[in-house]
């Protein structure tokens, strides 16, 4: 879906339309949470994973049947976008195994001016440090079912659907802002880091309920940087790097939640009696790293 949305649409518009898709999927996964909560008190845990595998198998059918890929023919288009080099132009003779090893090199140094690799690596060491910050956030439903909140699975369900129609809608509003006033991509994303720690402060320092629900307005504008790495890479790779490098995110992302949900909730669970917030103060710690890495 990244590489789709890279390719059709121009530089200035790209930004604003991966905060858009994700302001949608949020949106989406806030009905799906509100609705997961109340048919849980319903009907219980059992249907819902049948209901997750038919919708898993339906995705793959829908990317089976309308995610094509590009026609040879449409190849001639794109080709002055490449360079000259012998080196560039046998990327389309890659074989399958060399594909994939070329994930792991994509961000080569010699592919690229030295300003633009160091500006790759920047973005994506700052996004691999704000995803380690987001994993901190796993033990977060263990606080909110612990003391002094003790919330009802009903409690939770409606905190998280909020939460997400929150995110979504003025993630949205501040992004069509911060483009408006010509703020560059770099400095949203300091911006919102700067947010992320003031939510993580705010929800570690909170004692009641109604503390958390204002904490989900400053964490709403706190998610920029997981939205514009891709758009902010996009600019400084050419058309044949981008599904690799996109690739290569992903597989990131998906090995820092994987193990770092795994990690925090082990801290979690050996600090909560002496410093049940701690995640939350490692978060914002953490936060101050990609806040750096942007500026």
């Amino acid at each position: 879906m990244n590489l789709i949305i890279t390719e059709n649409t121009i530089e200035s518009e790209r930004s604003s339309r991966f905060v858009r898709l994700n302001a949608m999927q949020t949106g989406l996964s806030a009905v799906a949470t509100l609705g997961i909560g109340y048919y849980i008190i319903w009907r219980g845990f059992n249907d819902l994973y049948w209901m997750a595998l038919l919708l898993q198998i339906l995705a793959m059918f829908i990317v089976i049947l309308f995610f094509k890929s590009a026609d040879n023919n449409n190849l001639d288009e794109r080709t002055p976008l490449l360079s000259s080099s012998n080196d560039e132009l046998q990327e389309f003779s890659l074989t399958k195994c060399s594909h994939f090893f070329r994930v792991f090199t994509v961000f080569r140094l010699n592919h690229r001016s030295t300003k633009k690799s160091i500006s790759l690596f920047l973005t994506l060491f700052a996004n691999i440090f704000y995803m380690f910050a987001g994993a901190c956030f796993a033990p977060f439903l263990w606080i909110l079912l612990s003391a002094p909140f003790c919330w009802t699975s009903k409690d939770v369900g409606n905190f998280s659907a909020l939460g997400a129609i929150s995110s979504a809608i003025l993630s949205l509003l501040g992004m069509q802002i911060l483009t408006y006033i010509g703020t560059s991509d770099a400095i949203i994303c300091v911006i919102s880091h700067m947010f992320y720690c003031a939510a993580c402060l705010w929800f570690a320092f909170a004692r009641y309920g109604w503390q958390l629900y204002i904490g989900l307005l400053i964490n709403s504008f706190g998610g920029y940087q997981g939205s514009l790495t891709t758009s902010m890479m996009s600019k400084w790779l050419v058309f044949h790097e981008r599904n690799y490098a996109f690739t290569f995110v992903t597989e990131i992302n998906t090995i820092i939640a994987t193990f770092g949900n795994s990690i925090f909730n082990w801290i979690y669970a050996r600090t909560v009696k002496d410093y049940r917030n701690l995640t939350l103060f490692i978060a914002a710690g953490l936060c101050i790293i990609p806040f750096i890495l942007n500026m």
